[in-house]
């Protein structure tokens, strides 16, 4: 990712500076309400379970958190400049979480990165109800099964290209979630600033999309069953936000982050997104599945001042995954049933995954041009296969290798123009506290 421009990070900054405000209000609002009808409370006690914690009675809690990971990284294509060096400090991220009881729960998380905008999640969420929950803040927006899973919980060291690039990812705003009909059914439908940070690059000529409208429904039809199936879940999302005129923030990379795919052609008009997600976990096993397509309206833009054919961006892929050791995917594999230095020797986890992410506009089997004004663009695609070990010594330390094939389908466009296809290689070590 790119540096945030500094007007807006500061911008970012004060609003997130007014949510840690409203954070604090109501952690001491409820403590001084109920200190004139109630006896006082419990002094505060330190705990360490799987992470430092501070107990201040039944509900309420402040739980210190840290990652640190670490990557070897190996490829037959250049790498980018910060990444020359094989060896990278790939994440160093802290924070704060916790509850008031039971009643409003809070995270504050942020990057050690120097010139980036840190701040990671940044929220509040009232969750008395659990039928109608209100969260406020920066946060993730309902977009993507693979964007929304915790970067600990990964199957594999890299989200996919859909995730990574055209999920939308954090920005700030509210929203309403839930789980109703027997938490069978669970949505979220929130209104954002903009239309996240993967959308958005620090090139001033870029656009991204405006106030965006983001919902997302997955429901567990089996979910009360016996068998394996109560472990499949299916859901759906969508964004939906309006894009000004100028060149697109939304491109093409390979896993390792160099350029395969340049939006050097102006969008103007809707910007709508759709998805669809399916996992299931039955036992030690998992199989997940997304697809997902960004489709950008070029609203009179050709040389007539007609509309040209939206640019379409779509993504998907298909991964699965063994524990071998026998834990039950569902339940997680960051507590295994034999940690290492108590008698075990961990988990062990096996992964494979099939994607792909392309970029095209018009009809296929038209003439593309590079012009910008064209109807039909020289897009580009990258198809991936990955295989994977993850290794989970403890609760907190995890190491995972992943060996990757990806192939670009105008390679003049890719990172390696003289050949279509190529290998790289990584190996994470993580520590989650």
């Amino acid at each position: 990712m790119q540096p945030t421009p500094p007007e807006e990070s500061l911008k970012q900054k004060k609003k997130l500076l007014a949510v840690v405000s409203a954070v604090g209000v109501l952690a001491i609002a409820p403590s001084a309400a109920l200190a004139q009808r109630a006896p006082a409370p419990p002094a505060p006690t330190f705990r360490w379970d799987d992470h430092p914690s501070i107990r201040f009675g039944r509900g309420t809690h402040i739980d210190f958190r840290a990652r640190f990971s670490t990557d070897v990284r190996r490829s037959d294509a250049p790498l980018p400049d910060e990444d020359i060096g094989a060896f990278d400090i790939a994440r160093r991220r802290i924070g704060v979480e916790g509850e008031i009881r039971n009643i409003v729960e809070f995270q504050i998380e942020r990057e050690l990165i120097s010139g980036t905008d840190g701040w990671r999640d940044v929220y509040v969420n009232y969750k008395q109800f659990d039928a109608a929950q209100v969260i406020a803040g920066k946060f993730k927006l309902p977009f993507s099964l693979d964007q929304n899973t915790s970067s600990t919980n990964l199957d594999f060291i890299h989200r996919s290209l859909a995730a990574s690039y055209l999920a939308p990812g954090r920005d700030i705003g509210v929203q309403v979630h839930g789980r109703v009909a027997k938490r069978i059914l669970r949505y979220e439908l929130g209104v954002f600033e903009h239309d996240g940070r993967n959308a958005r690059t620090n090139d001033p000529s870029r656009v991204t999309g405006g106030q965006t409208l983001a919902g997302r429904v997955r429901v567990e039809p089996f979910r009360h069953s016996k068998s394996s199936a109560r472990e499949f879940e299916l859901g759906v999302a969508f964004t939906g936000s309006d894009v000004a005129e100028g060149f697109p923030g939304l491109r093409g990379r390979t896993v390792l982050d160099t350029a395969f795919f340049r939006p050097d052609y102006p969008v103007s008009g809707r910007r709508q997104r759709m998805g669809i997600e399916a996992q299931w976990r039955p036992g030690p096993f998992s199989v997940k599945s997304e697809w997902m397509r960004v489709r950008d309206e070029r609203l009179a833009l050709s040389v007539e001042d007609s509309d040209l054919s939206p640019i379409t961006s779509e993504g998907w892929y298909v991964s699965g995954t063994w524990a071998v050791t026998g834990e039950r995917k569902s339940s997680g594999l960051d507590t295994p049933r034999r940690p290492i230095f108590r008698g075990g020797y961990g988990a062990v986890e096996v992964a494979a995954r099939v994607e792909r992410l392309e970029f095209r506009s018009g009809t296929l089997g038209q003439t593309p041009s590079t012009s910008p004004r064209a109807d039909v663009i020289v897009g580009n695609g990258d198809r991936v296969v990955t295989i994977g070990a993850n290794w989970y010594l403890n609760r907190w330390l995890k190491v995972q290798g992943n060996i990757i094939r990806e192939s670009i389908d105008n390679p003049a466009l890719g990172p390696l123009p003289s050949q279509k296809s190529f290998w790289s290689r990584i190996i994470r070590l993580q520590l989650s506290i």
